[in-house]
């Protein structure tokens, strides 16, 4: 691998533009969830975060596979790589079948314990059941442009990304708002542009696993499972998606909190959510970058340039966070104002805005150093964690602030922002402290010793 496909900048600004368009599907689809009706932004809103808990599944194979692919590149194992990308594209299958199996039954009960209010019960179930067909072409996209990016093949998958959500657009505003007559499947229109998409997105992967990468998937691919190169997969993916798992835990019992204290703050809660991942969009992006790089240099026994490259990463995404944060600040408040004009929606922003000043440096040292972490082989360690720091600060302080000492929503972020800053400076500690290193070096000997065995 040479150096200059292994530059941080190289690598993460193609993710940055692949989870920018990714970022903006989603202020579309609210933007025109907004013509329906604000209980159809709720509903929304809502049932997207359930889906997002589901799609944690779906990250367990994608994380564990680039993960390990990176590892076995980094030290020339192509053989090894590709095992581990087939691998994961079954998992993907099986996983992406579980979920549609999952919706395709009566879903109103997880509607019910996220407290959705019984008038918009009638928008969320249908639109939830039908996102389960998405979902399945969803996992296995996912697990495919992964591994592209582990291959460092960024500016691929960011092609891929960008034909997948121009298709989406282009059929989203139809089947959502309708045609002359036609009135359209609301919510629902919105889960067959996304199901359309992705499909069209497994087959543009497909071509450039087989053409760049050469890796040929024949029809038992798409289901076997391969158990060595799983475990590998696994080992890394559980962790990860453990800490996702408790935060998406912890999440969702917040955002009942919050549904709980009526529509207007769900509505916000929606707004703001969304606006936040036009904040974190860079951080993510790096994060993801540095995953790629430092697994490669672990992968290659390269442990003092993955340190260099952990920390230059820091640097960059501090900066950004900071400028992006402000920007937020500033613009989300007058973003909100012309999609609504609610008051007590934009009196609420207001306050929140001013909360993120503090969540999102905290959020910054969290994603770029846990992802350094789980590249190096250190996948526990963050996981641990976050299940006692969500629940803590994110359900615990904010349920004390937000519903027990009546704050509201303000109270909800100052919980959020307590949590991601506590798992911050935990992250950072254990990365200064070299905590990560024998986790490395045992990564790099279980790698050398595959090729060995051939």
């Amino acid at each position: 691998m040479s150096a200059n496909k292994l530059r941080l900048f190289a690598i993460t600004w193609p993710i940055f533009v692949e989870n920018l368009l990714m970022v903006l599907m989603g202020l579309f689809g609210l933007w025109l969830t907004s013509r329906i009706s604000t209980g159809a932004v709720a509903a929304y809103g809502l049932v997207n975060q359930i889906l997002g808990a589901l799609q944690i599944l779906f990250r367990v194979v994608s994380i564990g596979t680039s993960v390990v692919v990176t590892q076995h590149h980094g030290a020339n194992d192509e053989a090894g790589a590709h095992q581990v990308a087939k691998a994961g594209l079954a998992a993907s299958s099986w996983v992406g079948l579980a979920t549609l199996a999952l919706l395709a039954l009566d879903s109103n009960w997880i509607l019910a314990a996220m407290h959705l209010p019984a008038e918009l019960m009638p928008l969320g179930m249908p639109y939830m059941q039908a996102l389960g067909v998405a979902l399945l072409f969803d996992a296995v996209s996912m697990t495919m442009i992964a591994t592209l990016r582990a291959y460092t093949f960024t500016r691929e998958s960011m092609k891929i990304v960008l034909v997948m959500n121009l298709v989406q657009v282009a059929l989203s505003v139809p089947l959502m708002l309708g045609v002359g007559d036609w009135p359209g499947w609301g919510l629902n229109g919105l889960a067959v542009a996304m199901a359309l998409s992705r499909m069209l997105a497994i087959a543009l992967a497909w071509r450039v696993w087989s053409r760049k990468l050469d890796i040929h998937i024949h029809l038992p691919d798409w289901l076997r499972l391969r158990w060595r190169p799983l475990s590998s997969i696994l080992h890394i993916g559980l962790p990860g998606a453990g800490e996702k798992v408790a935060f998406r835990v912890s999440f969702i019992i917040s955002v009942a909190m919050v549904a709980s204290m009526g529509k207007a703050a769900l509505a916000t809660h929606a707004y703001v959510f969304q606006a936040v991942q036009l904040v974190t969009l860079f951080t993510n992006s790096v994060g993801f970058g540095t995953e790629i790089v430092v697994g490669h240099h672990v992968g290659a026994g390269q442990l003092h340039r993955s340190n260099r490259v952990l920390w230059q990463a820091m640097a960059w995404g501090m900066a950004i966070m900071v400028t992006c944060t402000l920007a937020s600040y500033i613009f989300t408040p007058l973003a909100v104002a012309r999609a609504t004009s609610d008051a007590e929606i934009l009196r609420l922003v207001g306050l929140i805005v001013l909360v993120e000043l503090v969540l999102e440096p905290g959020r910054a040292f969290n994603i770029v150093v846990t992802s350094g972490l789980r590249a190096a082989g250190d996948a526990r360690f963050p996981v641990k964690v976050s299940a006692v720091s969500v629940f803590l600060f994110g359900v615990g302080l904010g349920w004390l602030l937000g519903v027990y000492m009546g704050w509201g929503l303000v109270g909800i972020w100052i919980g959020y922002a307590a949590d991601e800053c506590c798992r911050g400076l935990a992250m950072a500690a254990r990365w200064v402290s070299l905590g990560w290193v024998p986790y490395a070096r045992r990564t790099r000997k279980r790698i050398l010793a595959h090729m060995q065995a051939g």
